[in-house]
């Protein structure tokens, strides 16, 4: 009975030691994926480290621009103010306006802090000599959709 007891104790000893060996290399192996994820974690924190201090510069580039944009528009519009005030008017067609232009010059919308407009070339409406119909509906549909005029 006591060989049968003895022979048990080590057959269960034999499967504890079997049990600590597999915990030990799981030991290991949780370890080692630890310290990867720990180098993982660094080099990302790195990588967003370098993604902010180039968000920060872009966004200084951008104020600037920005700036020197409002800086140039408010210039130009400065030196339309001063045109229109020292001549006088002209009459294109004796009617007192152009008579091409059917609606004001369209803005582009540029959206920002400042929310500063700034002006598309003047396209005037196109002329229809009969000639090239397609070619006139096309201009005219463009005109139209510039100008922002619904049916």
């Amino acid at each position: 009975m006591t060989e049968t007891k003895s022979e048990t104790h080590e057959e269960h000893l034999r499967k504890v030691d079997k049990e600590m060996g597999d915990l030990s290399t799981a030991y290991r192996e949780i370890s080692s994926k630890i310290k990867s994820s720990d180098l993982t974690l660094k080099v990302l924190c790195n990588r967003q480290e370098k993604f902010e201090n180039i968000m920060t510069e872009m966004n200084q580039k951008y104020k600037m621009l920005v700036a020197m944009i409002a800086h140039i528009s408010g210039s130009k519009n400065e030196d339309e103010d001063k045109q229109t005030e020292n001549s006088a008017p002209q009459n294109m067609s004796g009617h007192g306006l152009d008579s091409n232009r059917l609606g004001p010059t369209p803005t582009y919308q540029v959206r920002d802090e400042n929310r500063m407009n700034i002006r598309l070339p003047k396209i005037d409406f196109p002329y229809f000599n009969g000639d090239e119909p397609r070619k006139w509906i096309r201009k005219a549909r463009k005109y139209f959709q510039l100008h922002h005029v619904t049916e």
